[in-house]
């Protein structure tokens, strides 16, 4: 009889550890981007398709728990993978969410000719991410020729924060509403320094994920577009709890600083390549 106990537990445990193996679990940020697959959690799609959605504060949390192994797939630009070779070296594009067409911005509580004329700039923003890239942007499209200093953080910390001394914050929606409504400038965006930087939004998995299941996690996105789309105001009830700070109005109105990608043109392809990854495993055909 004991013997028969051990072999059923036995087959519990064993069954259990099949379960859970069978999940693939993926983690996205706050960018406004990546609603869509927080409205196919909601909606339990990816629970019934075996994927757990972890919800990250930052582009550098879900780079770390990509790194550790703690998630087969993020969602990032391609700025976040560019900046850490173990990750670069170990992940591939499976498809584009978005390009920022405006999204990404560059405040400064003082005017932006100001800014020019100060010899030292506090600059707040999440260091080895796209916000490095935007700023560096920035820097060469206003010849800026200051001494900065480089203060890292996280979005929701730059909520809390009081500035003093010129400085640049180095955000994205929906923070950037939040913070222009208390008084910070916009001196640039992902629209106004488009000649000098082109963002994307893509899903990046393992190597070793199963097309398959990508493809399963993809068309989840692509519903969530879909009733983005075509029930806007049915989505934005579903996902506010993600964007407490955000009327349904101001959703509406940051979203056009997002270009859709469901099918990529050929330019948006050879751009990735031409910044030396590997676009093979891209679920178009």
């Amino acid at each position: 009889m004991k013997a028969l106990l051990l072999a059923l537990m036995l087959l519990f445990f064993l069954g259990c550890g099949d379960v859970s193996q069978k999940y693939t679990t993926i983690a996205a940020n706050t960018w406004i981007g990546y609603l869509p697959l927080a409205y196919a959690h909601e909606m339990g799609w990816l629970k019934k398709d075996r994927f757990i959605l972890k919800w990250t504060n930052s582009l550098s949390e879900s780079k770390t728990l990509f790194r550790l192994g703690l998630c087969e797939g993020f969602c990032a630009t391609q700025y976040e993978v560019l900046s850490d070779p173990q990750i670069k070296a170990k992940s591939s594009p499976y498809f584009f969410i978005d390009q920022s067409l405006g999204a990404d911005q560059i405040l400064s509580n003082v005017p932006l000719q100001e800014l020019k004329r100060s010899p030292k700039i506090e600059v707040y923003l999440e260091l080895s991410s796209v916000n490095e890239a935007l700023l560096d942007a920035f820097v060469k499209a206003n010849d800026l020729n200051a001494s900065f200093k480089l203060n890292d953080t996280t979005q929701d910390n730059l909520l809390q924060m009081s500035f003093k001394k010129p400085s640049l914050i180095v955000t994205y929606e929906p923070y950037a509403t939040i913070l222009r409504q208390r008084g910070f400038f916009l001196v640039g965006s992902s629209k106004t320094l488009q000649p000098f930087i082109r963002i994307y939004d893509l899903f990046f998995g393992q190597k070793r994920v199963a097309s398959h299941r990508v493809r399963l996690l993809y068309m989840s996105f692509l519903k969530g577009l879909q009733q983005l789309q075509q029930r806007p105001q049915y989505f934005y009830e579903i996902v506010k709890k993600y964007i407490p700070h955000l009327s349904y109005e101001e959703f509406r109105k940051e979203l056009k600083g997002i270009r859709w990608i469901q099918k990529p043109s050929p330019m948006d392809i050879a751009y990735l390549k031409s910044q030396g990854f590997d676009t093979s495993k891209l679920l178009y055909p």
